[in-house]
């Protein structure tokens, strides 16, 4: 069985990739009727934490293809990681996913990547629902340019929307090799939108499906995030 608590201490205090954006997510399942308690711990935890770069979302798993009720994100400047130092002795980490782990059924998968492209002038959390699309791209050039070209495209009906587009570099997520994610106000705007961008962009959307290269959806689903600790930006 894996050692959570050293996984998790490591990944926050000593990550490191090349200077880009990053992300670690971590999911999980949490025992019935538990969130509270969870997300009280993590306030007691987080809330005043000075981050280096970045921070970090507790996220509620919602329709789709999950892999548990819950997720942790840990995000920020791969060169520059983590909690400041000085923020948390390691025995307050221990101590920590002691307590979170009283509240848990299981860990689950966990995986790492980069945000390669970001759309909108609001962080995530802004709107607090996300939708997110895993997929298995052929070539991921030709996907990016068709991809910043639709988003560019639909910007206007999106208006701050956020749209983000990365890699998973450590672990395949059902085979995915990259995700798209997109927030909303809620599920009825998810929909509604939609339905808004099929029918003015009716020609670029098939403009993009041509240029964008061979794609397999892997799976999608849907989460709200709540609660942030540090900056998205």
């Amino acid at each position: 069985m894996k050692n959570i608590k050293t996984i998790i201490f490591c990944l926050i205090t000593a990550f490191g990739f090349s200077q880009t954006p990053s992300f670690t997510v971590q999911y999980f399942d949490a025992k019935p009727f538990q969130q509270n308690e969870i997300a009280e711990k993590f306030d007691n935890y987080y809330e005043g934490v000075e981050f280096n770069s970045g921070g970090v979302y507790l996220e509620r798993l919602g329709r789709g293809n999950t892999k548990g009720t819950h997720r942790i994100v840990y995000f920020g400047d791969a060169a520059n990681w983590g909690m400041k130092e000085g923020q948390k002795e390691r025995s307050q980490n221990t101590l920590f996913w002691r307590n979170i782990s009283e509240h848990i059924d299981s860990w689950g998968d966990a995986y790492s990547g980069r945000i390669l492209d970001y759309s909108g002038d609001v962080a995530p959390d802004h709107y607090g629902y996300v939708q997110i699309y895993e997929i298995a791209v052929s070539d991921p050039e030709k996907f990016i340019s068709a991809h910043k070209k639709i988003v560019s495209q639909a910007r206007e009906l999106m208006e701050d929307r956020p749209v983000a587009f990365g890699s998973f570099d450590i672990g395949i997520p059902n085979g995915a090799t990259h995700f798209v994610a997109v927030g909303y106000k809620g599920v009825s705007d998810n929909i509604v939108m939609k339905s808004k961008i099929e029918q003015a962009l009716a020609n670029e959307r098939k403009e993009y499906f041509k240029n964008r290269g061979d794609v397999t959806n892997t799976g999608n689903f849907d989460l709200r995030i709540l609660k942030t600790y540090g900056s998205f930006n």
